[in-house]
């Protein structure tokens, strides 16, 4: 059964898939990133703040060490900065993954009925599934694909496209989730539906209902789709359930 976003009390717009970014919109792992490249910076005696960090948000990994070569002294790597940040980053992941409030009871609330839903992330697919699986939340999630899957990452559509023809619905009748400009940018293109929930950087653009909304919350994002998920406490998986 589609789900209705309300623009206003006569007209709505029907979705038949949900697609979700994961890091700063699933995962609260945006904050973790920014911590271990302050640390990594830190390192070299290099000062950076949230405005460098806001530049590679939502990118892929190609073009993320583009934007970081470019804030970099001209005698550093940034393909060597890059990976010594990641092994920090992948130490503080090591213990727990941070969840999104919400994440588990949306992603639930989908999975009862019968809505499909895929991941459409800048983060490699490998690494992605990984990252899911561990938090429980990949067996809510039919498909993933990664920013290392398709030919262009984001801002491009490419990632948003071939999660909907994964999930075989077409690009229009889908709803896309995402946290950051730049995947807002992709999914946009991609001719979906978006709400942003923005995480570290506040958005960019305009609301235009109801083709793009802003919300504060994943817990409002789902109201605005007429679903009520118990932010209390994470959802139980079912078994029992495909």
């Amino acid at each position: 059964m589609p789900l209705s976003l309300v623009k206003s009390a006569v007209e709505t717009s029907q979705i038949k898939a949900v697609i979700f970014d994961m890091d700063g919109l699933l995962l609260d792992t945006e904050t973790l990133s920014f911590e271990s490249f302050i640390a990594t910076a830190a390192r070299y005696d290099l000062v950076v703040g949230i405005n460098d960090y806001r530049d590679m948000i939502g990118l892929n990994a190609a073009t993320g060490i583009d934007i970081l070569r470019s804030m970099l002294p001209t005698n550093m790597d940034a393909v060597a900065f890059k990976n010594e940040w990641l092994d920090v980053y992948r130490q503080l992941l090591l213990d727990d993954v941070p969840v999104k409030a919400g994440a588990h009871a949306f992603l639930a609330s989908l999975h009862q009925i019968d809505m499909p839903r895929a991941v459409a992330t800048s983060s490699s697919g490998q690494k992605a599934r990984a990252i899911l699986q561990k938090t429980g939340l990949m067996h809510y999630i039919q498909h993933v694909t990664g920013g290392d899957e398709v030919p262009a990452g984001k801002p491009a559509p490419d990632v948003y496209l071939d999660a909907a023809r994964k999930l075989g619905i077409d690009a229009a009748d889908c709803l896309a989730l995402e946290d950051s400009n730049n995947g807002t940018t992709a999914a946009l293109a991609a001719g979906m539906t978006v709400i942003q929930i923005p995480d570290l950087a506040p958005s960019n653009r305009s609301p235009n209902p109801p083709d793009f909304q802003i919300c504060t919350s994943l817990a409002e994002a789902a109201s605005l789709i007429g679903l009520e998920i118990d932010m209390s406490s994470p959802a139980t998986i079912d078994a029992n359930r495909p």
